[in-house]
């Protein structure tokens, strides 16, 4: 047999045996309901505000619903002791979400996702909630120079994201006068819920609650909920004779990938662009047409560029697609794309004058109301966008599917309906 010949027995035989596992751990899940999970079946594990913003503000706040005092908080700053001690024994704190905040230089507004304030002057912590969006230019400057201004020893603004990372506008903000600290859910969050629940182990309502939170958490941050799973598959491929096929297998999921999101725009186009799709609309939507999402501001066109933007993803680049609707003022764009997790796709508007994009302040919002309706968790908007939202049914699990074309069929699917509905509903507002 040529080596060619027994690399192919030797993968179909590690797949062969990743199919047997996933099946037995299957059988486990099912046994003891670990994939039972309230926020999953509710669609709230990606909601920024109304789910971790407030579970999190929740659990920190001595009055809390859970009537544990200052149980979680003294976990929550025990855990942040390292990076920056901000407790002493005689110090009480209230946690507020939401807070308005104005500076009166630059007349800026905005709201902190979460405050926890000291009673006298040790310490005032704002926690920068992100999950799926990025700062906005000038956010966060905004945050700290509004945090300045407190009579407090000690100010943090904890930039808190699912991975941990920096934001894109600010990344420090004079040590001596803001701390401006990075967490992440993967670990930091992670941890603290892990203390959390080993504190509770006879209330039942609590640990059972933060259990499910700690299950979202996981799956938010790519985190494994059955440990055993992924480590029995480093097993398989660590074993003598799979170890030297990694590299082989490393290639062919990334070109699976590359192919399978390629099916998925390649389809949604068609689909999109079918007759049927538009019998309720007068008028054709015009200039259905590939887009790379190079910057802020930035667009290159056409299939190939989409193709090789998936395949390379550098910087800050994303595929999509866009619609253009003719407006009074301004080129309304409908925006398709997705961000670094490629199944959580959204969409929004941008607009345009005398073919180039323009940047959008939050005032301009106000001249096209009916864009409302589509914004995302606090507006919604940036830079970039005029306005933007994910869709309904974000996400659609392989598990379900039996097959790669039923799979980009119902991930397409999933999203026509909405995609058709709002652009209908926008072709017809900007005739008025």
């Amino acid at each position: 047999m040529s080596d060619a010949a027994n690399s192919e027995v030797r993968l179909e035989s590690i797949l062969d045996q990743v199919r047997e596992l996933k099946d037995e751990y299957g059988k486990q899940a099912k046994a003891t309901g670990e994939n039972f999970n309230v926020f999953s079946i509710l669609d709230r594990e990606r909601k920024e505000v109304t789910t971790h913003s407030a579970i999190i503000a929740e659990l920190l706040n001595p009055h809390g619903s859970h009537s544990q005092g200052t149980l979680f908080l003294e976990l929550f700053l025990k855990q942040l002791k390292p990076i920056i001690d901000v407790r002493n024994e005689h110090t009480r704190f209230k946690v507020r979400t939401e807070v308005f905040v104005f500076v009166p230089k630059n007349e800026e507004k905005g709201f902190l996702d979460i405050v926890i304030e000291s009673n006298n002057n040790d310490a005032y912590i704002v926690i920068e909630n992100k999950i799926d969006t990025e700062d906005a230019e000038g956010q966060l400057k905004k945050y700290c120079e509004h945090i300045e201004t407190i009579g407090k020893n000690k100010k943090v603004l904890l930039y808190l994201t699912p991975e941990g990372k920096n934001p894109i506008y600010l990344t420090h903000y004079g040590k001596e006068k803001v701390a401006l600290i990075c967490l992440s859910y993967k670990k930091f969050i992670a941890e603290w819920l892990d203390a959390c629940i080993k504190e509770v182990p006879r209330i039942p309502q609590i640990r059972e609650t933060l259990h499910q939170y700690q299950m979202t958490v996981k799956k938010l941050t790519g985190h494994p909920i059955n440990r055993r799973y992924p480590m029995a598959l480093k097993n398989i491929l660590l074993e003598d004779k799979n170890f030297s096929l990694i590299p082989d297998l490393k290639d062919a999921l990334s070109g699976a990938q590359t192919d399978l999101q390629l099916k998925f725009w390649n389809e949604l186009k068609n689909q999109l662009e079918a007759p049927k799709v538009w019998k309720d609309l007068n008028d054709k939507v015009k200039n259905l047409r590939y887009e790379t999402y190079l910057s802020e501001l930035g667009i290159d066109e056409g299939k190939e560029k989409t193709e090789e933007c998936i395949r390379n993803r550098p910087g800050r680049q994303s595929p999509g697609l866009t619609f253009n609707f003719p407006n009074k003022n301004h080129e309304i764009m409908f925006r398709i794309t997705h961000d670094g997790d490629w199944n959580r796709l959204y969409y929004g508007f941008v607009l345009f004058e005398k073919g180039k994009r323009v940047k959008i302040s939050e005032a301009k919002l106000s001249e096209y109301p009916y864009l409302k309706i589509y914004n995302g968790e606090k507006g919604g908007w940036n830079d970039g966008w005029l306005t933007y939202k994910y869709f309904a049914k974000p996400v659609i699990d392989f598990i379900d599917c039996k097959s790669v074309e039923e799979y980009i069929r119902e991930l397409v699917k999933e999203r026509v309906d909405e995609i058709c509905g709002v652009i209908k509903n926008i072709s017809e507002k900007t005739k008025q």
